[in-house]
């Protein structure tokens, strides 16, 4: 566990995040995870390992799904970074207008 509080810089929130589908299921001492997420940021990539721990739990039995559903844990974020359109600095920002 303290490979991840140090990975996770011992922020209590995403710390949370990742042992939630476990402490949902009274696993917390059960099961051993090893992880590898790149990208994003720690908040980002802590609600994925939540995610794929969840997901792992659900192979392991299928009647994992009603607790993991009723928490929210089986649900993917689905927002991803706008695309920058042509002509604009950013994806929205366009460049000042001058009248004169």
């Amino acid at each position: 566990m303290d490979v991840l509080q140090e990975y996770l810089q011992g922020n209590p929130l995403w710390l949370q995040y990742v042992k939630v589908p476990l402490v949902t299921l009274g696993y917390e001492s059960r099961y051993d995870v090893f992880v590898k997420a790149h990208g994003g940021g720690l908040s980002g990539q802590a609600q994925a390992i939540s995610l794929g721990v969840a997901r792992a739990l659900l192979k392991v039995s299928e009647g994992h799904k009603a607790p993991l559903r009723k928490e929210g844990l089986l649900t993917r974020d689905s927002r991803v970074v706008e695309r920058k359109k042509p002509g604009l600095k950013k994806a929205r920002k366009a460049p000042q207008f001058s009248k004169r």
